[in-house]
């Protein structure tokens, strides 16, 4: 399953998110959870996208969708799961990546701009592994914490972790390492982050204008 989620404050680029996974994804269920999505752009999904499953709508405590996450991929309706944040642009089929993570780990890129980090805006996983729920738990349980990549960090700190494999930059390539000139021909997914790159997916992606190497 390649699976995403999304709330009101950026459910207007879900669209483009789907269309981009099923143009590149054939072979794979598409899902979306809702995260607090209107009704309109939910009824959307249902009478445009009937193909793509849609999950009910999360009961949730925390303001912001992201939080959400980890629980979306823990209890996602397929065993296998890819998650990708609705600001990652799909290029090529990615269902290898499936094959590429270990028995009972998570599958994550490491972030460039901080090494020490692992960046999650995709994750892929196989199973349920522990550190997935260990994670979860940090991440709604503490209000100190601003958000998935944080909960991780300070969970196992900047090291690598038995229960992480990770996986080839390409799956996970960032907006800032395109401003810093790094680019593969190679890359698959493209993590426009922040609000400049959902500023670009609005303005340029949406309307069917591709990255040319500007800075964005």
């Amino acid at each position: 399953m390649i699976l995403t989620g999304v709330d009101s404050n950026h459910e207007d680029i879900i669209e483009w998110w789907i269309k981009n996974a099923q143009k590149h994804v054939k072979n794979e269920t598409i899902g979306v959870w809702d995260l607090g999505m209107t009704p309109m752009t939910r009824s959307i999904i249902e009478y445009n996208y009937p193909n793509v499953w849609l999950s009910t709508p999360l009961d949730k405590h925390k303001t912001s969708g992201w939080f959400y996450k980890l629980h979306a991929v823990i209890d996602a309706p397929e065993k296998r799961v890819a998650w990708l944040d609705v600001d990652c642009e799909i290029l090529t089929d990615i269902s290898d990546v499936f094959n590429l993570v270990k028995p009972d780990t998570i599958g994550l890129t490491r972030d460039w701009v901080r090494e020490d980090w692992w960046a999650t805006g995709v994750i892929v996983v196989n199973d349920r592994p522990d550190l997935l729920y260990e994670w979860n738990n940090r991440l709604l349980a503490g209000d100190d914490i601003r958000g998935d990549q944080e909960a991780l960090k300070d969970l196992i700190g900047s090291n690598t972790h038995p229960q992480i494999t990770e996986l080839p930059q390409e799956y996970q390539w960032l907006r800032i390492s395109l401003n810093k000139g790094k680019d593969s021909p190679n890359k698959k997914v493209i993590h426009w982050t922040g609000p400049k790159g959902k500023k670009f997916i609005r303005e340029h992606l949406q309307h069917g204008r591709k990255y040319t190497g500007q800075e964005v």
